[in-house]
């Protein structure tokens, strides 16, 4: 995960509630005390939103917005954003090497490594164009938040589902820090630590470091060996400096590596021919997803990811306003080699090399003034990609094919086991005179924004608050791609997936508006509502592995949402908010893997619609009670041309009316928690239940059932004690306490007609040890 820098924002227009400066949240230029960690909570603690560019009280802020402490990470041992997404309503994430999915309320791009998701993801309010990086765990985070619905207006760079906001711990002058060891379940070790402190009257920093490794939850019965580890490390520093009242300077600079053992992906269903065949490879060959086993040949399997970052920032406070400043610069490489054919069969395999650099530049000014608050600010972005990935057949030789089976040559035998295309290219009865072949994609690409802002909050009487927000950006590609056939069987390759060798050059370039009008209203001292009308864009883009040049470019999508709540914040007990939706797509973005092409598209029409609720509940004898529930109608309107199942006799079908892919109808979580004092030895003790799940919901934008995931609920639970300072602390931590099945992701598997799917972790425990100074 990289780490940016948080920038301060503007204060509120004038409020019946206490001040921004009022409320305790950790600043940047003073110690905060460690919250306690175990002891009975004595009341609600303030939540404060960061994404928008201003910090802002949740009930002050006009969108539906998820906020997840530090603490609450820990709890329950949550390392990075996908473990986060199932304790929240109507978020489905799923992060791997080369697949990553950020879906919000049912709309996500899907697996388009050349292109950004529809929900954005930013840490500490920087975007950062590959969500590969939310694949790093979690380093010294003081909160996430998860804002639904577009997002333009504020944030831009493609919000048009939402975005995710990783605000890290910031500086501070007075001596704090902590560190934590843990151990746990398939291997799991974990040093992780942080120390801020003052250097000078006028300079602090903070330094975070933190390391992983594990042994991995599948066990490659091929290879003999344990798959999907993810060990990784990541580091650091945070420098602030404040030469005078009204002048900072921030700097930030980050590293991370991570590495991935073995693909992650196990057969969900193929054909008893098919695994007579592959037993011929490996004789423990199973279909079996609730074995904890894969298969896979390819020894290199697996994937490397190193992402650096710097960020520097400056904020210069003036008798007319506020003046802020953040430049940044970002960069990832990833290296990935995955069996393509997911089976023991050494058939095809996927390396990948990814080259990404990006560059931005933020200038903001806000005011205040008697009627309200103004801010305005210009954004410049830049990002170049260079992305080569290869489909490779018989990289060991056709002999490694052969030796394992009887006779050297199968001809027809082939044939009934493998599909027609596969029977083309090896049931001719000269299989020795076949080699390696592949089919190289390489898309470099530049992408440059620039963006006008400004938003406006009026105080139209003591009760009523006005917000517009809109944001002016252009937006251009330009993409240098192609398919190029080498080796033996290359061409022949090309034919059997569907390919064609091509070389295109093209440029997109598009403008948008993105509006958002907001109304709040403060009913009472402690129930607000707000209605919010927003407009969405997310600009069009290049398919890296379009197997045709006329399929290589992919449309813009446009959005409108409605959004009406009410949040509820009592003086200590109860927190509360429910909040309704409803978005209108035209265009939407769409992918998939259909078994032998990876096809990006646009639906025509699509709506999504539902309820949100979130509570909190601190009863009188300390026991909390927390509720984040959704609920959600996500259809298309009109998809007439959307890609047919794998074992269809057709090449499309048509969705109209059918529910998006990863849309549940209900999700969410419910806690319980509680802290308690041990009577006969005054030490604090905190445990807690979590139950998290979702509804049936489809994987694949073709609604094959064979790859969806059915309802699930998952447990988890822990137990801590502290000494009486709650400096020393023990956490023992369960998650997926029932060893639930639950699918991350799922395909049809190239060429061959079977099935693969790659899961969430198992049931795991873990022990951790902590200390507070």
């Amino acid at each position: 995960m990289f780490g940016l820098l948080p920038l301060l924002a503007l204060a509120q227009p004038e409020d019946p509630s206490p001040p921004l400066d009022t409320i305790p949240v950790q600043p940047l230029t003073a110690a905060a005390e460690p919250a306690p960690r175990s002891a009975p909570p004595a009341a609600m603690e303030t939540l404060v939103v960061t994404a928008g560019r201003r910090v802002s009280r949740l009930e002050d802020t006009p969108v539906s917005v998820s906020i997840t402490s530090d603490e609450a990470l820990r709890e329950t041992n949550i390392t990075d954003t996908e473990s986060l997404s199932d304790r929240l309503p109507n978020a489905q994430v799923a992060v791997t090497p080369t697949n990553t999915f950020f879906f919000v309320r049912g709309l996500g791009t899907g697996s388009v490594r050349s292109a950004e998701q529809s929900v954005g993801f930013f840490v500490d309010n920087v975007f950062l164009g590959r969500p590969q990086g939310a694949l790093f765990d979690f380093l010294d985070v003081e909160q996430v938040e998860l804002l639904r619905g577009p997002q333009g207006a504020l944030l831009g760079k493609n919000t048009v589902a939402g975005a995710i906001n990783i605000q890290t711990a910031p500086v501070t002058f007075v001596p704090e820090g902590y560190l934590d060891l843990l151990t746990g379940s398939d291997g799991q070790r974990r040093a992780r630590g942080a120390y801020s402190t003052a250097l000078s009257d006028t300079l602090a920093a903070r330094v975070a470091y933190s390391q992983t490794d594990e042994d991995g939850v599948l066990f490659n019965t091929t290879q003999q060996r344990d798959d999907l580890g993810r060990p990784g490390r990541a580091g650091r520093l945070k420098l602030r400096w404040e030469p005078r009242a009204d002048l900072t300077f921030d700097v930030s600079l980050q590293a991370a590596r991570l590495r991935q053992t073995g693909d992650g992906f196990e057969l969900s269903q193929a054909s008893d021919a098919l695994l007579s065949l592959y037993r011929r490879f490996d004789p423990e060959t199973r279909a079996d997803v609730t074995d904890g086993r894969t298969h896979t040949d390819h020894a290199p399997s697996g994937a490397h990811i190193e992402g650096e970052d710097v960020a520097l920032g400056g904020e210069w406070t003036t008798a007319v306003g506020r003046w802020r400043l953040l430049i940044n610069a970002a960069q990832q490489d990833t290296l990935a080699d995955f069996d393509l054919d997911v089976s023991p069969v050494p058939l095809l395999n996927f390396p990948s090399q990814e080259a990404y650099r990006q560059r931005s530049t933020e200038l903001r000014f806000d005011g205040d003034r008697a009627w309200g608050t103004y801010s305005v600010g210009v954004y410049l972005f830049r990002a170049d990609l260079d992305l080569q990935v290869d489909i490779r057949a018989f990289e060991g030789g056709v002999d490694a094919l052969l030796g394992p089976l009887a006779g050297g040559v199968l001809g027809p035998a082939l044939g009934e086991l493998l599909d027609d295309r596969l029977a083309t290219l090896l049931g001719n009865g000269n299989l020795q005179s076949l080699g390696f072949g592949q089919s190289r994609h390489h898309l470099i690409q530049r992408q440059e924004t620039a963006s006008l802002f400004g938003s406006v909050q009026w105080a139209l009487t003591d009760r009523l608050d006005l917000r517009v927000d809109g944001r002016l950006s252009r937006e251009t590609r330009r993409a240098n791609q192609s398919i190029v056939f080498s080796g033996v069987t290359g061409p022949l390759l090309g034919t059997l997936v569907g390919e064609e060798e091509y070389a295109l050059q093209a440029r997109r370039s598009e403008f948008d508006v993105s509006p958002t009008i907001s109304l709040l209203y403060r009913l009472r001292d402690n129930l607000r509502g707000y209605v919010t009308v927003a407009q969405g864009f997310k600009s069009g883009g290049f398919n890296n592995l379009a197997a045709v040049a006329d399929r290589a470019e992919f449309g813009d999508e446009q959005s409108r949402t409605y959004e009406a709540g009410l949040r509820l914040q009592t003086d200590n007990n109860l927190r509360g908010a429910l909040k309704l939706f409803r978005t209108d797509f035209e265009n939407l973005q769409v992918a998939a893997l259909d078994g032998t092409e990876f096809f990006v598209g646009n639906a025509a029409r699509a709506h999504t619609q539902g309820v949100e609720l979130e509570a909190r509940w601190i009863t009188p004898i300390g026991l909390a009670l927390s509720a984040d529930l959704g609920y959600l109608d996500a259809r298309y309107d009109r998809y007439e041309n959307a890609p047919a199942t794998a074992d269809a006799n057709a090449d499309s079908q048509d969705l109209s009316g059918r529910v998006l892919q990863r849309a549940p109808r209900w999700s969410g979580s419910l806690q319980a928690d509680a802290r308690v004092t041990l009577p006969w030895l005054g030490l604090p003790v905190g445990l807690g239940l979590v139950a998290e799940g979702a509804s049936h919901q489809f994987l694949n934008i073709d609604l094959d059932p064979i790859d969806a995931q059915p309802g699930y609920v998952r447990y988890n639970a822990f137990v801590g004690i502290a000494d009486r300072s709650e400096r020393f602390s023990l956490r023992l931590i369960g998650r997926n306490l029932t060893d639930k099945v639950v699918r991350r992701e799922a395909a049809d598997v190239a060429i061959v007609g079977a099935h693969s799917v790659g899961l969430f972790p198992p049931r795991s425990l873990a022990a951790e040890i902590g200390y507070r100074f």
